[in-house]
C-alpha cells in the first residue's frame, strides 16, 4: 500500500486531488495512519476500507466493509461501497477500519484454534464429531468458526473440510492478518498470548507448504491424519 500511495509513480503522485481515495487492501495500522498522513498533506481525502467475507461474500455482495475516516468522506463513499457490501461500518478515525479489521480477524484465529482442539479431544474422547458440534452450538463452547468451519468432514456444509481444506480463508493470509496485529500490539504496549501462539501455529503450516490450504488445517498440528486433508 505505501509504494502502490507513495512512490513517484503512485496513486498521490498521479491522482486528481478532488478523487476521494478508498484503500481496502489489510495493512498495519501504523501504515494506514501515515497513509492517512500522506494523502492529507497532498490534499487528497483518504478513507482505510478492509473488507471482510472473502470470495464468497464478493461474489455474493454481502461483504463487511470497515471504514476509518472523516465522517463526510464515509458518507461519500457509502452510496459507492453499498453495491459489494452486506454491511459497511463506519469504525472511527484515520486507521479505524485497519484496526477493527486486524483485531476481528486476530480474535477469528484465536476462536478457531480453540475449536481445533477441541475437535481433536472430542474424537478422542470417542464422541461423534456431529453430536459434539451441535451440542457445542448451544452451549458456552459456541463461536462462529464452530458453526461455519468445523474441521471435520460433513459437519457443517460451509467447511473446507467438506473438500480437503481447499481455501474460503487461506493460511497464509490468517498468518499475516495475525501478524499485523502481533505488531500494532507492540507498538501499543499490549503483549497478546494467545495470538502469538496462533501466529506460531500457522507458521509451521506455512513452513510444512501448507500455507494454500484454508486456515482451519490448523487441525492438522494437533492431528496430522485428521479426515479431510488432502494425502
Amino acid at each position: 500500500a505505501r509504494t502502490a500511495y507513495l512512490e513517484p509513480d503512485g496513486v498521490l503522485a498521479n491522482a486528481d486531488q478532488k478523487t476521494l481515495l478508498i484503500d481496502s487492501s489489510t495493512i498495519d495500522f501504523d501504515s494506514a495512519r501515515v497513509l492517512h498522513a500522506e494523502a492529507a498533506k497532498a490534499g487528497f481525502r483518504l478513507i482505510d476500507g478492509p473488507v471482510s467475507g472473502g470470495v464468497t461474500g464478493a461474489e455474493a455482495g454481502t461483504l463487511t466493509f470497515m471504514l476509518g475516516g472523516a465522517d463526510a468522506d464515509v458518507e461519500e463513499a457509502r452510496p459507492v461501497i453499498e453495491a459489494m457490501a452486506g454491511n459497511i461500518f463506519h469504525a472511527g478515525g484515520d486507521a479505524a477500519g485497519q484496526a477493527a479489521k486486524i483485531v476481528n480477524n486476530m480474535m477469528l484465529s484465536i476462536s478457531l484454534q480453540g475449536v481445533v482442539e477441541g475437535a481433536v479431544l472430542a474424537d478422542r474422547f470417542g464422541l461423534d464429531p456431529k453430536v459434539f458440534h451441535d451440542i457445542a452450538k448451544v452451549s458456552s463452547g459456541d463461536s462462529w468458526p464452530l458453526r461455519t468451519w468445523y474441521p471435520v468432514p460433513g459437519v457443517t456444509t460451509t467447511a473446507a473440510a467438506n473438500n480437503e481444506f481447499k481455501p474460503g480463508f487461506a493460511t497464509a493470509l490468517m498468518h499475516k492478518d495475525v501478524g499485523l496485529a502481533l505488531a500494532g500490539a507492540e507498538t501499543q504496549g499490549v503483549d497478546l498470548p494467545a495470538a502469538t501462539l496462533v501466529h506460531a501455529q500457522l507458521q509451521k503450516l506455512i513452513d510444512e507448504d501448507l500455507g494454500g490450504l484454508d486456515t482451519s488445517a490448523l487441525i492438522k498440528n494437533i492431528d496430522p491424519n485428521a479426515e479431510g486433508l488432502p494425502k
